[in-house]
C-alpha cells in the first residue's frame, strides 16, 4: 500500500494514514508502550507470530501528524474458500482495534480500514475492544464477551481476602492434596492438556508452533506454569505479560483431577507470584457471559471489563456469531468431542486458522 496524505484536517495539520514500513517498527512498539488504551496483541511482535504461524496477510496502518505517531490499528486479511474473507484487529486474542490519541485519529484510521475492506471484497471488518474510547462510523457492536481485571497488590493477602469463600476453600483443599505449582515453562506438558481440553470442549485447537513462535517472540513476557500432581501435569496456563499487568492467555487443566481443584490452585499461584513481583493488574482472559469459565471466574473479586468487537457489513447482512452459544457451533462441538485425539489433534489447527 502506497503512503497517502489522508483529507484529515487537525489543528491545522495534515494526517497521513499508510501502511507501516518496517524502518518504523520499533517507533510503533514505543507507542504502543507509551499509550494507555494498548494492549499485548498490538505489538509488533503479535503480527510476526500470526504471520509466521498462519500466514495471514497483516495490514498495519499508522496515522502520522507532523512526523509524529497519533494512532495505529493493526489489521489481517483471512482468505477462506469455507469460511469467507474477513478483515480482523486482531485475530486470535480478546482485543485489539485502534489505539489513538485522539477521536480525529481514530475516525480516520477507521475509514481507512473501512475502504481496505470494500476493497478487497471482504465479508465483514472486525474491530475488537478492551478499551473503547468512542462510537466507529457504520458499525455494529456485539457485546457478549468480557474479561475480570483483579487489581493486585504487593501484599497478596490483601488480595486473597478480596476472593469469594468458596474460592479460598477450594485453593486451600487443593493445597492439602499435596499438588503444587511448577514454574518451568514446559510447553509441551502446556500443550497435551491444552489440546484435549479443547477437545473436550468441542473447539479446534491452535497449533503448538503458535505458543512456540510465542515463546520465541516473547521471551522475557511469556510463561508456562502447571499445577503437578503425583508426577503429573493436572492443569496449566500460557501467561502474557504486558506493562504492569498478567494476562491468562490459555488454560487447560485434566478434568480426572477436577476433585482437588487444580484449577483454583493455578490461578491462586499466579495472583501471588505477580503480587510479590509488583504487578498491578491480572486479567483473567476473555469469557463469554454466562458461560462455565464466566461463572468460574466471576468469584475471584476482578472488576467485569466489557469487551467491545465491532462490525462493518460488507458482504453480511449479520454480525458473525462463532461464540458456543451459537446452534451450528454447539452441533460442530458435539461431533468434535467425539473424535480421537490424535485425529482433532492432527487436523484441528487447519480450522483454527481460519477462525480468528
Amino acid at each position: 500500500m502506497a503512503k497517502l496524505v489522508v483529507a484529515g484536517v487537525n489543528n491545522a495539520m495534515l494526517i497521513e494514514i499508510y501502511e507501516l514500513e518496517r524502518r518504523e517498527e520499533k517507533e510503533w512498539d514505543a507507542y504502543v508502550l507509551k499509550h494507555p488504551n494498548s494492549t499485548f496483541f498490538h505489538q509488533i511482535g503479535w503480527r510476526n507470530v500470526v504471520q509466521e504461524t498462519y500466514k495471514h496477510k497483516p495490514i498495519y496502518l499508522v496515522a502520522k501528524e507532523d512526523g509524529n505517531i497519533k494512532g495505529i490499528l493493526p489489521l489481517f486479511l483471512m482468505k477462506s474458500v469455507i469460511f469467507g474473507t474477513k478483515l480482523v484487529s486482531v485475530p486470535f486474542a480478546p482485543y485489539g482495534g485502534v489505539c489513538a490519541d485522539d477521536e480525529i485519529a481514530e475516525k480516520m484510521l477507521v475509514e481507512e480500514a473501512i475502504r481496505i475492506a470494500d476493497e478487497f471484497n471482504v465479508d465483514y471488518l472486525e474491530l475488537r475492544y478492551l478499551n473503547k474510547s468512542s462510537d466507529n462510523l457504520n458499525i455494529t457492536t456485539n457485546s457478549k464477551y468480557v474479561t475480570f481485571i483483579l487489581n493486585l497488590n504487593i501484599n497478596a493477602e490483601i488480595v486473597w481476602r478480596t476472593f469469594n469463600n468458596k474460592v479460598r476453600n477450594a485453593v486451600r483443599k487443593a493445597m492439602k492434596s499435596g499438588a503444587e505449582i511448577v514454574d518451568d515453562n514446559d510447553i509441551e506438558e502446556f500443550y497435551g492438556l491444552y489440546v484435549r481440553n479443547m477437545r473436550n470442549l468441542g473447539t479446534p485447537p491452535h497449533t503448538f508452533a503458535f505458543f512456540r513462535n510465542l515463546l520465541y517472540e516473547f521471551p522475557k513476557h511469556t510463561k508456562v506454569v502447571r499445577v503437578q500432581y503425583d508426577g503429573m501435569s493436572v492443569a496449566a496456563m500460557f501467561l502474557l505479560y504486558f506493562k504492569d499487568t498478567i494476562i491468562s492467555g490459555w488454560a487447560a487443566s485434566d478434568r480426572k483431577y477436577r476433585k482437588i481443584n487444580p484449577n483454583n490452585l493455578l490461578y491462586w499461584g499466579v495472583i501471588k507470584a505477580g503480587c510479590e513481583s509488583g504487578y498491578r493488574y491480572f486479567d483473567f482472559g476473555r469469557s463469554l457471559k454466562g458461560s462455565g469459565t464466566f461463572k468460574f471466574k466471576k468469584p475471584w473479586g476482578g472488576e467485569i471489563q466489557q469487551l467491545h468487537y465491532q462490525y462493518h457489513l460488507c458482504n453480511k447482512k449479520n454480525v458473525p456469531d462463532t461464540s458456543q452459544s451459537n446452534p451450528k457451533r454447539q452441533k460442530f462441538a458435539n461431533i468434535w468431542r467425539k473424535l480421537p485425539l490424535k485425529l482433532t489433534t492432527a487436523i484441528g489447527p487447519l480450522i483454527r486458522r481460519e477462525i480468528p
